[in-house]
């Protein structure tokens, strides 16, 4: 179980159908598999948001944290009366050289099912999100897990940030191409092109973003979303400064960093059950990543 969260947090591309087998042998129901799959995912979220909001440590006090825990994380006991930036404050220029941007090997699914969840028993959810099509029968197992997806899937779809449809797909799509998850990516791909990107457009955005046609507000997004992905642990308020000085104010930056955090979270969803895109997406999108 620890193996299978572990390459599903560092290398969730490499993931393949023979990492499930150790789970079914150490005796693990596809349900649970299910279980440890969101658990695993939700906990890459959660981490972004808070390295890429800074989320205070100190709110319960001294001698709350065990030292041994937060020697294990790399954080300073001085830490913890602050922030997580609070031994990280640097200039914006220092920031953006803590990190080179790397590219995960990326991995097709090793076998053409939806997913690699026996869904043989689940009735078909004709009602899920087209997103969540392939992913949603074997969600359907953990129906919690599935409904909190969905309603925070749609909580970020209609936020009062101002975002757009277009930076929020931008945004998907760069989590999805630095960390390698064609599950994700498919589908951010898909609202770009559908909103008129060409598949030239997406090919320049994943490969080498540095070049792609994007206005000053979605470069500097793009760079802090690849930096959150690939480097958490290295955010610094000097990235959130990056992103007020294009102009984002504090909704939005709220919005960029749950948008990015929801991403890497459902990207993993996918890698750890083995969802392969959808057959109604296009051809580009469906092999974008």
């Amino acid at each position: 179980m620890l193996e299978f969260g572990e390459k599903l947090t560092v290398i969730p591309s490499a993931m393949s159908a023979g990492d499930v087998i150790p789970l079914r042998a150490a005796g693990f129901a596809d349900r649970e598999i299910v279980a440890i799959t969101a658990a695993a995912a939700y906990r890459n979220f959660i981490t972004r948001v808070a390295d890429g909001l800074g989320v205070e440590l100190g709110q319960h006090g001294g001698g709350y944290y065990d030292p041994a825990v937060l020697s294990a994380f790399g954080v300073t006991e001085a830490a913890v009366g602050g922030t997580l930036y609070s031994d990280r404050e640097r200039s914006i220029s220092d920031a953006k050289k803590d990190w080179a941007r790397v590219i995960f090997s990326r991995q097709r699914p090793d076998d053409s099912r939806a997913c690699w969840i026996d869904t043989a028993e689940q009735s078909a959810i004709w009602d899920a999100p087209a997103d969540f099509r392939n992913l949603a029968p074997a969600l359907s197992l953990k129906p919690d897990t599935l409904a909190a997806t969905v309603e925070f899937a749609s909580l970020i779809d209609r936020d009062g940030s101002g975002l757009g449809a277009r930076i929020k797909s931008v945004i998907g799509l760069t989590v999805a191409a630095t960390a390698g998850l064609s599950y994700l990516g498919a589908h951010h791909a898909q609202h770009l092109l559908d909103s008129g990107a060409t598949p030239r457009e997406l090919r320049i955005l994943i490969d080498n973003p540095a070049d792609a046609a994007l206005d000053p507000r979605e470069r500097e997004v793009v760079g802090f979303c690849e930096k959150l992905t690939c480097a958490p642990g290295t955010m610094t308020c000097a990235d959130v400064e990056g992103l007020r000085g294009v102009g984002f104010d504090d909704p939005a930056i709220v919005t960029i960093v749950a948008a990015a955090a929801f991403a890497n979270y459902l990207g993993r969803l996918g890698a750890g059950l083995g969802a392969i895109p959808e057959e109604s997406l296009s051809e580009p999108a469906r092999t974008a990543i």
